[in-house]
Protein backbone atom coordinates (compact mmCIF):
# COMPACT_ATOMS: atom_id res chain seq x y z
CA UNK A 1 0.00 0.00 0.00
CA UNK A 2 2.86 2.49 1.22
CA UNK A 3 4.46 1.35 -2.54
CA UNK A 4 1.37 2.27 -4.25
CA UNK A 5 0.83 5.78 -2.48
CA UNK A 6 4.71 6.81 -3.08
CA UNK A 7 4.20 6.02 -7.09
CA UNK A 8 0.91 7.44 -7.19
CA UNK A 9 1.51 10.76 -5.55
CA UNK A 10 5.04 10.68 -7.83
CA UNK A 11 3.24 10.73 -10.41
CA UNK A 12 1.06 13.18 -9.83
CA UNK A 13 4.15 15.45 -8.64
CA UNK A 14 6.00 14.66 -12.12
CA UNK A 15 2.08 15.40 -13.74
CA UNK A 16 2.29 18.91 -12.03
CA UNK A 17 5.88 19.80 -12.56
CA UNK A 18 5.02 19.35 -16.64
CA UNK A 19 1.82 21.90 -16.36
CA UNK A 20 3.98 24.50 -13.96
CA UNK A 21 7.13 24.18 -16.22
CA UNK A 22 4.60 24.43 -19.81
CA UNK A 23 3.49 27.20 -18.60
CA UNK A 24 -0.09 25.71 -19.18
CA UNK A 25 -1.98 22.43 -19.10
CA UNK A 26 -0.54 20.06 -21.59
CA UNK A 27 -2.56 18.32 -24.05
CA UNK A 28 -0.36 15.96 -25.62
CA UNK A 29 1.80 13.14 -25.28
CA UNK A 30 4.65 14.59 -27.39
CA UNK A 31 4.21 18.03 -25.48
CA UNK A 32 4.74 15.83 -21.86
CA UNK A 33 7.38 13.75 -23.29
CA UNK A 34 9.63 17.23 -24.09
CA UNK A 35 8.90 18.87 -20.77
CA UNK A 36 9.81 15.72 -18.89
CA UNK A 37 12.14 14.05 -20.46
CA UNK A 38 14.03 17.44 -20.23
CA UNK A 39 17.72 16.54 -18.52
CA UNK A 40 16.92 19.40 -15.51
CA UNK A 41 13.80 17.84 -15.34
CA UNK A 42 15.51 14.26 -15.32
CA UNK A 43 17.38 15.79 -12.32
CA UNK A 44 14.24 16.84 -10.08
CA UNK A 45 12.58 13.54 -11.19
CA UNK A 46 15.28 11.57 -10.02
CA UNK A 47 15.31 13.77 -6.31
CA UNK A 48 11.55 13.67 -5.97
CA UNK A 49 11.19 9.63 -6.67
CA UNK A 50 14.57 8.80 -4.41
CA UNK A 51 12.87 11.10 -1.75
CA UNK A 52 9.70 9.24 -2.06
CA UNK A 53 11.08 5.89 -2.41
CA UNK A 54 13.08 6.34 1.00
CA UNK A 55 9.72 6.73 3.08
CA UNK A 56 8.35 4.06 0.92
CA UNK A 57 11.28 1.53 2.13
CA UNK A 58 10.95 2.88 5.49
CA UNK A 59 6.93 2.51 5.50
CA UNK A 60 7.55 -1.70 3.74
CA UNK A 61 9.94 -2.18 6.65
CA UNK A 62 7.61 -0.43 9.33
CA UNK A 63 4.96 -2.16 8.30
CA UNK A 64 6.55 -5.51 7.79
CA UNK A 65 7.43 -5.58 11.39
CA UNK A 66 9.69 -8.98 11.27
CA UNK A 67 12.28 -9.77 8.51
CA UNK A 68 12.77 -5.62 7.45
CA UNK A 69 14.94 -6.07 4.23
CA UNK A 70 13.22 -8.51 2.74
CA UNK A 71 9.98 -6.88 2.41
CA UNK A 72 11.43 -3.89 1.34
CA UNK A 73 13.30 -5.94 -0.93
CA UNK A 74 10.70 -7.35 -2.75
CA UNK A 75 9.14 -3.68 -2.40
CA UNK A 76 11.97 -2.82 -4.59
CA UNK A 77 11.33 -5.55 -7.19
CA UNK A 78 7.67 -4.73 -7.68
CA UNK A 79 8.65 -1.19 -8.22
CA UNK A 80 11.45 -1.43 -10.83
CA UNK A 81 8.78 -4.16 -12.93
CA UNK A 82 6.01 -1.60 -12.21
CA UNK A 83 8.31 1.52 -14.06
CA UNK A 84 9.37 -0.64 -16.55
CA UNK A 85 6.16 -1.33 -17.10
CA UNK A 86 4.14 1.85 -17.42
CA UNK A 87 7.38 3.38 -19.18
CA UNK A 88 5.94 0.90 -22.28
CA UNK A 89 2.10 1.60 -21.16
CA UNK A 90 0.44 3.72 -24.58
CA UNK A 91 -0.95 6.33 -21.39
CA UNK A 92 2.84 8.11 -20.11
CA UNK A 93 5.40 9.20 -22.45
CA UNK A 94 8.43 6.79 -22.51
CA UNK A 95 11.40 7.94 -20.63
CA UNK A 96 14.60 7.41 -22.42
CA UNK A 97 16.36 4.29 -21.53
CA UNK A 98 19.13 5.91 -19.70
CA UNK A 99 17.00 8.43 -17.56
CA UNK A 100 14.91 5.02 -16.46
CA UNK A 101 18.07 3.36 -15.60
CA UNK A 102 19.77 6.65 -13.24
CA UNK A 103 15.78 6.93 -11.93
CA UNK A 104 15.43 3.27 -10.88
CA UNK A 105 18.76 2.57 -9.36
CA UNK A 106 19.12 5.42 -7.35
CA UNK A 107 15.59 5.15 -6.07
CA UNK A 108 16.04 1.52 -5.12
CA UNK A 109 19.22 2.66 -3.57
CA UNK A 110 17.36 4.68 -1.66
CA UNK A 111 14.31 2.23 -0.44
CA UNK A 112 16.41 0.03 0.15
CA UNK A 113 18.00 2.66 2.82
CA UNK A 114 14.76 3.47 3.76
CA UNK A 115 14.42 -0.26 4.67
CA UNK A 116 17.78 -0.56 6.41
CA UNK A 117 16.70 2.66 8.46
CA UNK A 118 13.67 1.41 9.60
CA UNK A 119 15.67 -1.91 10.44
CA UNK A 120 18.18 -0.78 12.43
CA UNK A 121 15.74 1.11 14.42
CA UNK A 122 13.70 -1.66 15.06
CA UNK A 123 16.80 -3.74 16.13
CA UNK A 124 18.00 -1.36 18.67
CA UNK A 125 14.11 -1.54 19.79
CA UNK A 126 14.38 -5.06 20.28
CA UNK A 127 17.52 -4.28 22.24
CA UNK A 128 15.87 -2.48 24.70
CA UNK A 129 13.08 -4.71 25.15
CA UNK A 130 15.54 -7.38 25.87
CA UNK A 131 17.20 -5.65 28.00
Amino acid sequence: MALAMSVGFVQFLERILGDALAGHALHSMEEYALILNAPGVVAARVLISSFMALLGGYLCAKFAETDEMRYTLIAVIFRVIVFVGFNRSPYMPPTPVLALALLLTISSGTMMLGGAIRAAAAAVQRKKEMQ
